[in-house]
């Protein structure tokens, strides 16, 4: 095909070598295209148990302090939860956005799948998806790495400055703590898989690519 040939072809829809184009409509772009929704249901069900651990997690026990001139120790009854640590409240309002935004990003795909059968319908959806996921997942990552360091100062105290280790007192809460945070993680790391199909989604919109070079190289 020459070059005259191959630009009239273009400007009536086909492209020479569309058998070695990623289509828009091909069945392995439908398959793939599937996959950011069940990320994203994915994502909800690590944040959600990440949400639900962290907000009923609390743990009441009693501390011996010794006081000079007293034989035995007074005991006295703390609790832990995260509403005694304000670090833990983002970390909890993070889980809380993030899940509310897979929710309705999943309605939302649901719809467009049974109405269209297209998970993206134009670039301005393309464009917010991209964006969105990117932006939760960056907020939910923030707010684990937030809860990591808290965890770590639990477990392992800071004796330079002077704080002590609690998780030898409340075990079971630092132990359902660390498995919100591990969810926590494994939800951001499904969003960032989803991300990355929103990247294709919104690239694709631009235009369809070519593998072969000769096919390319006819189009110049």
């Amino acid at each position: 095909m020459g070059e005259t040939d191959a630009h009239a072809a273009m400007k009536n829809g086909a492209v020479p070598g569309s058998s070695l184009i990623s289509g828009f409509d091909s069945p392995r772009h439908g398959e793939f295209a599937r996959g950011a929704p069940l990320l994203r249901v994915v994502g909800l069900v690590f944040s959600l148990i990440a949400l639900v651990l962290i907000a009923t997690n609390k743990e009441t026990e009693s501390i011996p302090v010794s006081l000079p001139g007293m034989s035995k120790p007074l005991y006295l009854t703390k609790s832990a939860s995260f509403v005694d640590i304000k670090a833990l409240k983002f970390y909890l309002g993070s889980l809380a956005i993030v899940a509310a935004y897979l929710f309705f990003q999943g309605i939302f795909s649901a719809v467009n799948l049974l109405t269209t059968k297209s998970v993206i319908r134009s670039k301005a959806e393309a464009w917010f998806t991209f964006i969105a996921d990117q932006t939760f997942a960056y907020l939910l990552v923030s707010a684990a790495a937030v809860a990591t360091e808290i965890g770590y100062l639990a477990k392992h105290g800071a004796t330079k400055v002077g704080w002590n280790e609690v998780c030898t007192q409340f075990n079971h809460f630092c132990t359902v703590y660390g498995v919100s945070v591990i969810n926590a993680y494994l939800a951001a790391l499904a969003i960032f898989a989803s991300a990355a199909i929103s990247a294709y989604h919104l690239f694709r919109h631009y235009g369809p690519v070519l593998h072969d070079y000769e096919t390319r190289k006819q189009l110049l």
